[in-house]
């Protein structure tokens, strides 16, 4: 009988410890994801904000400097977010053959999650690579308003501010995107 014993013994820890790791392993998902959030939300309001700025901007050298210098400034700002380094752990878990993370999520929105998170991975790239292009527009525009005066460097100026702000609604449009992908996870758990 001691060997059932052990095996009792064994199972009703396994019986403990399993909705132990389960708790801990839905805290870890929360706590990655609304850290992704806190990141992504604070990186993109900082391209927004620097943006903006732009229309804001009076004398003519210090708007084309600040065009110019769009992509140097905001991208190396935004880089020292790191955004996405947990996200990339957790994507990697759900890749894992005996990770005990899935077993954190109800059985039928497994998949859900794991295309949601790999999504919200992805997103970082989607992001860096939508910066840069407005960045790239930021620059060719001070470039151009370097060559021009009089009406024709106001012309374009507000051109440039117009198509700016289309940029900024469009990533206020994907930031809200993200936030109820986000939504979507937690509520899955």
């Amino acid at each position: 009988m001691l060997v059932l014993d052990k095996i009792i013994d064994a199972l009703s820890d396994l019986v403990v410890a399993l909705p132990k790791k389960n708790r801990e392993n839905r805290k870890e998902i929360r706590e990655v994801v609304l850290s992704v959030q806190t990141e992504m939300e604070r990186a993109i309001e900082l391209a927004i904000l620097y943006i903006d700025g732009t229309k804001r901007i009076i004398p003519d050298q210090e708007l084309i400097v600040h065009l110019q210098g769009a992509s140097s400034n905001l991208m190396s700002s935004y880089n020292e977010f790191k955004i996405c380094a947990g996200l990339y752990g957790l994507a990697d878990r759900f890749d894992e053959v005996f990770s005990s993370i899935k077993g954190a999520i109800n059985a039928e929105q497994i998949n859900a999650v794991e295309d949601l998170i790999r999504s919200l991975a992805n997103g970082e790239s989607l992001v860096i690579d939508g910066l840069r292009g407005v960045t790239e527009k930021m620059y060719d525009y001070g470039n151009e308003l370097s060559n021009l005066s009089g009406n024709d460097f106001d012309h374009t100026k507000l051109e440039a501010i117009q198509r700016l702000e289309l940029e900024v609604k469009s990533m206020r449009s994907q930031l809200n995107l993200f936030r109820k992908s986000v939504k979507d996870i937690l509520k899955l758990m």
